[in-house]
């Protein structure tokens, strides 16, 4: 974070207003709000006159300067007339406005007692209006049209601006809502400006009020073209606006505070000297790697906590730097203790005891983290009582340390998202998490980060955008002791002064308004009353326009909290930003602009909404739809064959290992086009092992990229093979490894929803690796041990996600990255991993996909818990929101584990529940078995191609148990007892399955139906083989649809599915 007195600057092109510099900004800038006193009525213009001046001190402070700027210039906007500014005790005629410290106030023995820090106040006395607070020492003469000049004024204390600021705001009624004095201010007009008795002393109720980055776009207030981020242009940054925007928003000259990442320096410092001190204990292998991103100082090494100590003990003497960069995490009376951002911490033997493995992964280097920051603090306090060491509460040190007794000066510094509190549960969990650091560890000074640069917008996010939540948040945190408020982080990009890259800036005021500019106004008054502040924005920032505003920005905050937010492409716009919603927010904005006339401010401000927001979210939702982000891209499948008993150990790497296994093929990019080269691979598995067997086409052998050399660094810019797998299908946590063709392996356990790095590469799978480059291609075999995966080995027919992709750089105009199952957004992409299903022996890797809702993934056993967005479920987007998303759920325990729905409560017109499978050439049965709590519902099996057209569908008919169907076109098979002899087999209560075998040679279809659940004989409906639905369908990519047509509501309406089985069945002899 740069120091407060140091001026930011960026370099703008010299066609800007304002012939300023300045570079990017490093973490957060700090803020403030507003009070009340009392006094007499007095005029300030009357008749568009001037009835009083501006009074300043012989030698007024530069806040107090600033704070007459301020005031003369809203005073002229509002009444169009101009006060003057005099200073000293120089006569004037009328009535007085004293700003800033002087004669004349202490005259009036004004303030009655000393002003605290950032504390100001505003009071009338006969003829005099006085506007006072707290300011640093700090005299030079304010240049108003200056940032460089402004920025030196407002490095100090800025009470008086406080008061000044506070007195516009809320007695005359300016608001400053975005950056820009055109569009973005409220300044109300009038003749006469009368105030009346006014007695108001207070400060901003939270001192910490710090913002990132300093710099905002003012002059464009939006930006979405986030895939060509080269058009955000540094003359679209007005320096001295944007300082100006957190100055009369009091986020500027709160308490200095900080903490961050404090050892960015020490590589280059110690890393030759002292190698001990960081984990990898070697200089040469430290320089292989991003220091910040995947080294970490080892905080038991002899030596390294007296450093620490020293450095901060020189930082509270004033000294200076010892060596560039020390004082990184320094700011006022605080010096950040914070580990480098990543949690591959130091796996030494001292190191090792101090983790707690059993908290997971919020929590286990907790104590060996916050144990470090506490020892430091102690010894530091001893010869600087009033030195605060820092640190934030963050990625796998956020959960705070059972038993530990934390420092007196010792600042915790809590880092959430709000975007996760659509669930209240989450939002309970951070609060009671910062309560424990405040009541167990006896923490007396803390401090929130709040992301509000999520979700991430550049990745086409669906905006969440709740004011509600963040006054239920800043009030509960109230009510925890010590809260004093904290950083405020919103979306930045770096800018281009043309093609040449500047600094950072804020890139979009309109999409983080009702997160950024809210907030702001709570840590200033916490007793904020949101709805009254809201419908006063509506009413004054969009004047007629008011009403449609209003309910399109309602409308998007119920959407996120009421559907549970989001924080995937499939989430934002399959769940959040269906077609229907958008419609309705469009019909919204047209209202707004009906009810506004053209070139009105209003219908300006209307226009910069829809600019800014709604087609934000029309470009990301068609993003989203054309390309293979939407349901059209489906998951892959395979069956893991059963290796043979009893494998040696010095054999498993030998062709027997895969003797059942199917063979799997990559044959496409990330951007959907077909590979230059292919890439084959085998799975298989015993108790013990899962086995990877892969052969990479390569005919340029000798053109293999092969760098990287030492393990854990990476290879990811190697031609390489990359493997990931997750347990537990949720995509919380999950594994992922780099093989390059020498066999250099990278493994990681990954957090992909972690505050700052996601990866933890201390995580050791204890992989057995051999690779072999031949004249056409190259090769891996693998084997990876169960238990560094999973705590027990998986049974039989269980299914986990997983991915295998390929990096290949052979040849540069060729697209390098490939996978099989798709994943447009790359790699790390949890909810894209297929699926992969464990054979047993006799099932020969034959059982392409099985789910009988056992899956952790599908919550824990017993529990109520959704199916889409679980283990590749999804729901076609046509329907989305129309209630199968709320009423289809998974319920019961163990063996009864399956999916059921309230059938009354879903869309009447299609079957929704859908998954997508990936089969090989031949005959392919699919299998289900449902029952149905009423007869009036329709139990459906239905097989698609990867372009929906139909292969198949069976039903059993509504209102008869006996009678099931096939669907041709405009053709339907019936079939009762006197053909399949199985009676009333779908009677409500009744188990029974439903099974369609699919030739995709011959292009033919037959179904079979059983009685019972997981057990009895198959009956075949139709004797003679069936055409496929539509003879257009092709392909062995399916979309597999299972559910009901909703027929009426009745009583009982409710559907259950269990035991669905896809198997590429043997081929005849």
């Amino acid at each position: 974070m740069p120091r407060q007195n140091q001026t930011p600057t960026m370099t703008i092109s010299q066609s800007s207003s304002y012939n300023a510099t300045w570079i990017g900004y490093s973490l957060a800038v700090l803020v403030w709000p507003a009070l009340t006193l009392s006094g007499a009525e007095l005029d300030l213009v009357k008749n568009g006159q001037p009835h009083a001046t501006i009074v300043l001190a012989q030698r007024p402070t530069a806040s107090a300067q600033l704070a007459a700027w301020e005031l003369q210039y809203y005073l002229q906007k509002i009444s169009a007339a101009t006060l003057p500014i005099v200073r000293g005790d120089c006569p004037v005629e009328g009535n007085r406005i004293l700003v800033g410290e002087s004669v004349a106030t202490r005259a009036l023995a004004i303030p009655a007692t000393p002003l605290a820090h950032q504390e100001y106040l505003i009071q009338t006395a006969p003829g005099v209006l006085v506007l006072l607070g707290h300011d640093g020492p700090e005299f030079s003469q304010v240049d108003y049209q200056s940032y460089g000049s402004l920025y030196q004024a407002a490095a100090q204390p800025i009470g008086t601006c406080y008061a000044a600021h506070a007195f516009l705001e809320n007695q005359l009624g300016v608001k400053w809502y975005l950056p820009n004095e055109v569009l973005g201010e409220v300044v109300p007009r009038t003749q006469d400006i009368r105030v009346a008795a006014l007695s108001i002393r207070r400060r901003p109720d939270l001192p910490v009020r710090s913002i990132y980055p300093l710099f905002i776009n003012t002059e464009k207030l939006t930006f979405s073209q986030w895939d060509q981020r080269q058009k955000f242009q540094a003359t679209w940054v007005n320096p001295r606006t944007s300082l100006l925007y957190w100055i009369r928003n009091r986020m500027w000259g709160g308490q200095q505070h900080n903490a961050n990442h404090s050892f960015n320096s020490f590589d280059k410092q110690f890393g030759n000297s002292h190698p001990e001190w960081f984990s990898t204990k070697s200089f040469a292998r430290m320089q292989q790697l991003n220091y910040q991103m995947e080294v970490q100082p080892c905080l038991t090494a002899t030596g390294f906590r007296d450093q620490v100590v020293a450095i901060a003990r020189d930082y509270f003497a004033g000294r200076p730097e010892p060596f560039p960069g020390a004082y990184r995490g320094a700011e006022g009376r605080f010096f950040s203790v914070m580990p480098n951002d990543n949690t591959n911490m130091c796996g030494c033997p001292d190191c090792r005891p101090r983790y707690r493995p059993g908290i997971g992964p919020a929590g286990n280097a907790s104590h060996y983290v916050w144990q470090f920051v506490n020892e430091v603090a102690r010894e530091v306090r001893k010869t600087h009582p009033q030195a605060m060491i820092s640190n934030c509460a963050y990625f796998n040190y956020t959960v705070p340390p059972e038993g530990l007794i934390f420092e007196p000066n010792v600042a915790v510094e809590f880092c959430k998202f709000y975007t996760y509190y659509a669930d209240p549960h989450t939002q309970r969990r951070d609060h009671l998490r910062i309560a424990e650091f405040v009541d167990q560890n006896q923490v007396r000074f803390f401090t929130t980060w709040e992301y509000l640069l999520k979700p991430e917008m550049t990745d086409g996010a669906f905006p969440c955008l709740v004011p509600h939540v963040h006054v239920t948040d800043v009030h509960s945190l109230q009510k925890i002791g010590g809260f004093q408020g904290g950083k405020l982080q919103y979306l930045y990009l770096q800018t281009y002064n043309g093609t040449r890259p500047a600094g950072v800036a804020q890139a979009s005021p309109v999409l983080d308004f009702m997160n950024l500019y809210w907030r702001m106004k709570l840590y200033d008054d916490t007793t904020l009353d949101i709805d009254v502040a809201l419908d006063e924005y509506y009413r004054s920032f969009f004047g007629p326009g008011a009403p449609a505003m209003k309910a399109f920005y309602t409308a998007i905050e119920n959407r996120w909290l009421h559907l549970g937010g989001g924080h995937d492409s499939r989430s934002w716009w399959n769940r959040l930003g269906t077609r229907a919603f958008l419609s309705g927010l469009q019909r919204t904005l047209e209202q707004a602009r009906e009810a506004t006339a053209v070139n009105t401010v209003y219908r300006r401000r209307v226009d910069l909404i829809d600019e800014g927001i709604l087609q934000h979210m029309l470009k990301s939702r068609a993003r989203y739809e054309t390309t293979a982000l939407a349901e059209a891209a489906p998951v892959a499948t395979s069956g893991v064959a059963r290796a043979p008993e009893q494998i040696p150990t010095h054999t498993w790497n030998h062709d027997s290992t895969w003797a059942n296994s199917s063979v799997q093929h990559i044959t496409r990019t990330l951007k959907n086009q077909h590979v230059p080269q292919q890439t084959d691979f085998q799975l298989a598995w015993d108790d013990t092992w899962l086995y990877l067997k892969a052969w990479c086409h390569e005919p340029l052998v000798a053109q293999l990229k092969a760098n990287t050399r030492d393990p854990d660094i990476g290879g990811f810019s190697d031609d390489s093979i990359e493997l990931f797998f997750d347990p537990t299908g949720l995509g919380t946590t999950y594994y992922q490894f780099c093989i390059t063709s020498r066999g250099v392996v990278y493994d990681a356990q990954e957090t992909p929803k972690a505050i700052g790095a996601t990866a933890n590469i201390n995580w050791n799978s204890g992989i057995k690796v051999r690779t072999e480059v031949g004249e056409l291609g190259w090769e891996i075999r693998a084997a990876i041990p169960w238990e560094s995966l999973t705590a027990h080995v998986p049974r039989a027919g269980s299914t986990w996600r997983f991915n295998l992709c390929r990096n290949r750089f052979t040849e540069t105009e060729q697209p390098p990255y490939s996978a099989w199952s798709p994943s447009p957004a790359g790699f790390r992409a949890p909810d894209h991993f297929g699926l992969i299903t464990l054979n047993d022996a006799e099932d020969r890797g034959r059982l392409v996909w099985h789910c009988d809702f056992s899956s952790p993934a599908f919550g824990a056993n017993g529990s109520t818990a959704p199916l889409f967005g679980r283990s590749g479920w999804y729901e076609n987007t046509r329907y989305a929101n129309r209630g199968w998303d709320t009423s289809l759920s998974v319920i019961g325990s163990g063996p009864d584990r399956r999916a059921w729905c309230d059938i009354n409560t879903t869309c009447p017109s299609d079957v929704l529940p859908m998954h997508a499978v990936q089969v090989a050439p031949g005959v392919v049965s699919v299998q289900a078995d449902f029952r149905r709590g009423a007869l009036q519902n329709q139990p459906t099996l239905s097989i698609a191609d990867l372009t929906g057209k139909p292969i198949a569908i069976a039903h059993a008919w509504a209102k008869r148990a006996d009678l099931m169907a096939i669907e041709l076109p405009n053709d339907r098979r019936n079939f009762a007892d006197a053909d399949h002899g199985l009676g009333n087999l779908t009677a409500a209560g009744e188990w029974f399955g439903l099974k369609i075998e699919v030739d995709t040679k011959a292009q033919t279809v037959n179904v079979s139906v059983r009685r019972g659940r997981g057990r009895g004989r198959w009956v075949p409906l139709n004797k003679r083989p069936l055409p496929y639905y539509d003879t257009e369908a092709k392909g062995t990519n399916w979309f597999l649809a299972l559910g009901t047509y909703k027929q009426q509501t009745v009583e009982n309406n409710s559907l259950e599915i269990d035991n669905i089985r896809v198997e590429q069945m043997p081929v005849a002899p």
